[in-house]
């Protein structure tokens, strides 16, 4: 008889409705593996605390130390979703994960399903991913509070020191920084690339706004060709419009340079256009909730979090406390995020009969989905009846 090979695996329900979806779904993932495997291929599920049920469960702690220590050692965690704090009180637990792990590389998936809600007429062919650089830009959290002695100090540096006088009024100023350094833009770019070739991508495109932040954008760009020439034998097209790297089996990958605001513009008309996108922090945030928006909303789309070691794996949406508890939480970013964790794990038969199931119960249980995903985890579905029917359609 054939031993069976487990994998160590961190979970971590979440806060609002996620402790009503996470362990559905993780009954969900061990019956797929199951049927797939006959039992020769097995998870073994590590219960890690975090947000209000480590505050809860724990020693009051929102932010335990113990759990960002096994899941250093676990290096894959399948999480529902977190607080978040928006004006005030505690920071968000998201990006404090992201900054506590280096966490760097935020990946999404935007995919067109039949079923699914659109503002276009034919969304059918949308298939991106969002790569989106995580521990710099806006989103380091490097903010001075208005009229605070860092504030007035560093307004004091740049304009009596740096010679800066652009600040218009500097009474009730608060400040905030945008770094952008050659490191992070590398380790970033290098993710893109090798997830573009394992994948067999066709095109890459690199979003900046260097019309705006020349030093900063700009030399994410610059940074970015610099360091796929010296590393993946870039080339520039005979048109000389965009560049080649050398793809999977001979073909060759496009690549492709293009502003925030173009990005922006073409992705309601030419979505499909799109391939594999990477940008800095907070383009990748408004490229990403904007191409969701196309294929269902936010409420619909799975994420990863991850560096060269580490991986989460999530939905999007948030924790919608609102119909926490009430049996009516939409599964379908978990159990897309849970597709995406098993292919992590290279357990691709059962990735491809979990999101072949999900697939298809979208596609014949419309009436769940006739509104914006986000809106309908407002509203409410049925959470254990979603649950059924996609252990109804499993091919296998």
């Amino acid at each position: 008889m054939t031993q069976a090979q487990s994998v160590a695996v961190a979970y971590i329900d979440g806060d609002g409705i996620g402790p009503d979806v996470m362990p559905l779904v993780r009954e969900l993932v061990d019956l797929v593996l199951e049927r797939c495997y006959g039992g020769e291929r097995q998870i073994h599920w590590h219960c890690l605390l975090l947000g209000e049920q480590a505050a809860r469960e724990g020693d009051g702690e929102w932010f335990p130390q113990a759990t960002i220590s096994a899941l250093r050692e676990l290096k894959v965690a399948l999480k529902g979703p977190m607080s978040s704090a928006i004006g005030g009180g505690f920071r968000s637990l998201n990006i404090a994960l992201r900054e506590e792990l280096d966490l760097f590389c935020n990946m999404r998936v935007i995919k067109a399903l039949p079923g699914l809600p659109s503002a276009l007429k034919n969304p059918d062919g949308i298939d991106l991913v969002v790569f989106r650089e995580c521990s710099e830009d806006s989103f380091a959290s490097i903010e001075l509070a208005a009229n605070s002695p860092d504030a007035e100090r560093l307004i004091e540096v740049l304009e009596q020191e740096l010679g800066y006088h652009r600040l218009r009024f500097i009474d009730d100023c608060a400040l905030a920084i945008k770094n952008c350094s050659r490191a992070a833009t590398e380790r970033l770019i290098k993710e893109t690339v090798d997830y573009a070739i394992k994948q067999g991508r066709t095109k890459i495109t690199l979003v900046h706004k260097s019309n705006a932040w020349q030093l900063t954008e700009g030399q994410f760009q610059r940074w970015a060709l610099d360091y796929l020439s010296k590393e993946y034998q870039l080339t520039q097209s005979e048109c000389q419009q965009y560049y080649l790297l050398p793809g999977t089996d001979g073909t060759e990958i496009q690549v492709e340079q293009m502003m925030l605001d173009q990005v922006m513009q073409r992705l309601p008309r030419q979505a499909a256009a799109f391939d594999v996108i990477v940008c800095n922090n907070l383009a990748g945030d408004l490229i990403a909730d904007l191409a969701a928006s196309l294929v269902g909303g936010v409420g619909i789309v799975p994420s990863v979090n991850c560096n060269h070691e580490l991986a989460l794996f999530e939905p999007s949406h948030g924790p919608f406390r609102r119909i926490a508890g009430s049996g009516l939480a939409n599964p379908c970013a978990s159990v897309w995020a849970a597709v995406l964790m098993l292919q992590h794990l290279q357990l691709d038969r059962a990735a491809s009969s979990l999101f072949s199931a999900l697939t298809k119960v979208i596609a014949s249980h419309e009436q769940l989905f006739q509104l914006d995903t986000r809106n309908s985890l407002e509203q409410g579905v049925p959470t254990k009846q979603v649950i059924a029917a996609l252990v109804e359609a499993l091919p296998c």
